[in-house]
Order: structure tokens, then sequence, then C-alpha cells
């Protein structure tokens, strides 16, 4: 008999790409985690957790307005995942990377899980990030901002989209 198990693999929420375009070109918003939350001090893409019934368009609304007090003019599934180990919980987790574009002039209302953000261009974005999987994710990204919106993503539609 066998006796060998597999590590849980768990999706349980969204990585959302935050972009927005001005007379600079396209920017990524990063986000600081606060020193009360896990990764505290790491930068990276908005994540979010899934809550009983909702949907990832559900989800991406929710965590943008509560992270960052934001609302997406467009959102996007992307073919990627961002994938890691997930030490905490001793699962692998897979989550589902979202592009969501904010109109140029928006303004940023940090809620406490973050104590900083950054608009920053592909270049300086991919050199800020913690993870690897990002700056790849930052990559595939822009290459595919140069036809926008890329012709492999899917458009997300939500009720409440319309920027801010």
């Amino acid at each position: 008999m066998n006796n060998n198990s597999n590590i849980p693999i768990e999706s349980p929420g969204v990585n959302v790409a935050v972009i927005k375009q001005d007379d600079d070109g396209w920017k990524f918003l990063l986000l600081c985690r606060s020193e009360q939350e896990t990764y505290a001090g790491t930068w990276g893409f908005m994540t979010g957790g899934k809550k009983s019934d909702e949907t990832v368009a559900d989800v991406v609304l929710r965590e943008m307005k509560e992270e960052t007090g934001l609302a997406p003019l467009r959102m996007f599934a992307t073919e990627y995942v961002i994938h890691f180990y997930e030490p905490q919980y001793d699962k692998i987790w897979i989550l589902p990377l979202i592009v969501a574009e904010v109109p140029s002039d928006c303004e940023i209302t940090l809620s406490p899980e973050n104590c900083d953000f950054a608009w920053l261009k592909p270049h300086r974005a991919r050199h800020r990030v913690n993870w690897k999987n990002l700056m790849t994710a930052i990559d595939n990204i822009i290459e595919e901002l140069e036809v926008y919106p890329a012709h492999n993503w899917v458009e997300i539609k939500a009720e409440t989209t319309g920027g801010r």
C-alpha cells in the first residue's frame, strides 16, 4: 500500500495587475505590504481572496475598492497564473492573473493592508517586485499591451465598472 500523499493545491483568490496609460506610456501599480500582513515589506500586485460565492470579477472589484479605492475601467482574464508554495498553509497556491485598467488620473486611497504604492514603468516595476513570477508576468503583459487589449485576453464584464 502506498502511503504517499500529495501537497494540496488550492486557488484561493486572484492576483491583479492594475495598469494605467498616461503620456509616459503604460504603468503598473505596485503595492507594499504593511508590517502586520503576511509578506510584510514586499512589493507586488494586488491580491485578494475569494469569499463564498463571489465570481472572479466580484473579487477584483471588491479588492480594488478595499485596497486602493479604485474601480476598473476594464478587466481582462489572461492566460497566466501566479503559482507558489504558501508555507503558512502548506499548500501550493494558483492565482489567475487579471489585468485591470484604471483611468490615468485615478487617485489611490490605501487600506491598512498596504503601507505604500508606486506607479512604475514596466522596467522599473520588474526591479521593484519581490518575486520572479511577477517579473515574468510584467514582461508578458507589457509585450501584450502593444496591441491593447491583447488578442489572447478575455474581457471580464462586471456590473460596476467605470473608474473613479
